[in-house]
């Protein structure tokens, strides 16, 4: 029987998918993400729990998020003086490991603290020795990959014998931090709705359900991707420019101080997925036989 705990973990899966590849993509660990969650639930169980409007007693904060009010409490103290947690600045990445290593183990570096080139396997100072000495788990052709990828280690020469650090400290590739900080502005303002529709709007009557609506055919062809693209920029362009001209005639100009204002505003995104035929139950049987 699913339960109402597993419909919403379901939920949560499909939610997170995409962000956990954009943490991935930026170097982000899951014990990174777990200090945030775990300082996230204890700012959103005080904040949106309380009674009457009060925030939320440490007592009642440690039963819905599990966490000991000990830590409720540290939590609660290190967010409320906008402090980074020692325990997420002190995690050493074992990528940036290696990379010392290669830049101070005698065996693989000069006496001055130069990398020293290294083949790729093979002989005691290659580059798999290295990383079974300091690379933990994790392939030397996973490892040798990685640090390739993001520019810190290259081919000797141009070749692919030895390979050699260019740099000391392992820095993932970043994106753009604007379009980081939009992707989070994107994610939250749909979250907000979705969040405001599922729960707010039921418990307080006077707020009316916000506008959230798609239109999708999961029958398409694959060859109308492109022309579909070419058709929402086209009217969701014009479409935004509608709301944004509507917004411009209705804002405030020069506001009085003491005058509440609201942030509105309505968002559009295209959505694609390729389906995979499913294959074909005879054809397998037949040939199972």
């Amino acid at each position: 029987m699913t339960t109402p705990k597993d419909t919403v973990l379901s939920a949560c899966r499909q939610l997170m998918e995409p962000i956990i590849g954009i943490l991935l993509r930026n170097g982000v660990t899951h014990k990174d993400l777990a200090l945030i969650c775990k300082q996230l639930y204890v700012q959103v169980a005080s904040e949106e729990f309380g009674i009457r409007g009060r925030h939320t007693n440490l007592s009642r904060v440690a039963m819905l998020t599990g966490i000991d009010r000990k830590e409720v409490s540290r939590i609660k103290d290190a967010w409320q003086n906008n402090e980074q947690s020692a325990q997420n600045q002190q995690h050493q990445d074992r990528l940036t490991r290696l990379l010392s290593a290669w830049h101070q183990d005698p065996d693989f570096s000069t006496a001055d603290h130069h990398p020293l080139a290294l083949t790729i396997d093979g002989d005691p100072q290659s580059f798999a020795a290295l990383a079974r000495r300091y690379g933990g788990d994790l392939p030397a052709s996973a490892l040798l990959k990685e640090l390739k990828r993001v520019g810190v280690v290259e081919d000797v020469d141009g070749t692919e014998h030895k390979v050699i650090a260019t740099k000391r400290y392992f820095v993932p590739a970043q994106s753009d931090p604007g379009a980081l900080l939009r992707a989070g502005s994107v994610l939250n303002d749909m979250g907000a709705t979705l969040h405001h529709n599922l729960y707010k709007a039921n418990q307080q009557k006077h707020q009316p359900l916000r506008f959230e609506r798609r239109a999708s055919n999961a029958q398409m062809p694959v060859e109308t991707a492109a022309a579909f693209r070419e058709f929402v920029e086209q009217e969701g362009q014009a479409f935004l420019e509608k709301i944004d001209a509507w917004l411009s005639e209705h804002e405030q100009i020069n506001p009085d101080k003491n005058t509440p204002q609201m942030r509105l505003g309505v968002g559009t995104y295209l959505f694609s997925n390729l389906i995979e035929p499913e294959a074909d139950e005879d054809t397998s049987n037949e040939e199972d036989k």
